[in-house]
């Protein structure tokens, strides 16, 4: 029987093995039968290798907006967390926060008032209640999915505006994954603070993180695409205004099937 020390040939495909990975497969050279000290070495190695890239990256993206786009674009990927990995990160950090329960973080609510005539009964009041809480689960259900199809409509407008960069659209995607990562946790600061048992300080918070999130958007822009300062400002308008718009015609076709639904109930 052949030792690990005697191995001349990947186990995996059976090239002949020059170095500690196989040059035909990539697999990585490793004992058979290992120890418990090969095992627990393996085990530091990729747990603090990962999460030393996790928050290298994470401190970089937070730090210095369109750093880690200009890095990947560059072709200089190994040192980083991919741009789809961050944004699936603070996808689940934001969805965490929502799903704690200590906050209404939509704020939607159906409201209800009577006609001439009529009378807020307790059966009005029991299903308007019932149907603000079913929106506002709708919301946080369908909301984080329709960021899947609007981050990529995001990375379209910034390509609109910026054709003549000669980028591909994968490259203004990354661009617009970190953008919108930085986004999700601003959105889960804001929900935090909301939950904050003090008076403004969540209206406060809320307002301080928007301005921070738009902050961030147009440094990153002016930096990534290289934009002089008039450059950067309207076409930064102009793309969040857009999107603007469609995250709202987003979230009011959610909205919709509830507020009809208890419009028609209610007459």
């Amino acid at each position: 029987m052949t030792s690990d020390a005697q191995q001349a040939a990947c186990p995996n495909c059976s090239t002949p093995l020059a170095g500690p990975y196989c040059s035909a497969c990539g697999q990585k050279v490793a004992p058979l039968a290992p120890t418990l000290g090969y095992f627990l070495h393996e085990l530091t190695h990729e747990f603090l290798h990962v999460d030393g890239k996790i928050f290298r990256s994470v401190r970089l993206l937070l730090t210095k907006p369109g750093f880690l786009t200009r890095e990947i674009l560059l072709g200089r990927r190994a040192s980083y967390v991919s741009p789809i990995r961050l944004y699936l990160v603070f996808s689940i950090v934001a969805l965490t926060v929502g799903a704690l329960g200590v906050v209404d973080t939509s704020g939607a609510r159906i409201t209800y008032t009577p006609g001439p005539g009529e009378v807020m009964t307790p059966e009005i009041e029991a299903r308007m209640a019932a149907t603000s809480q079913a929106l506002d689960e709708a919301l946080k259900v369908w909301v984080p999915r329709a960021m899947f199809v609007l981050v990529p409509l995001f990375a379209a407008l910034v390509m609109l505006f910026r054709r003549s960069s000669k980028r591909t659209y994968p490259q203004h995607l990354y661009f617009a994954l970190h953008v919108h990562a930085v986004w999700l946790l601003a959105n889960a600061v804001n929900t935090l603070l909301d939950n904050v048992p003090l008076q403004y300080v969540g209206p406060i918070g809320g307002g301080v993180t928007s301005l921070l999130s738009i902050a961030y958007f147009v440094i990153a822009f002016h930096r990534v695409y290289e934009t002089s300062v008039w450059g950067t400002l309207w076409r930064t308008a102009l793309i969040g205004s857009i999107y603007l718009f469609l995250l709202i015609l987003t979230i009011l076709g959610i909205m919709a099937p509830f507020i009809f639904g208890f419009g028609e109930g209610a007459s």
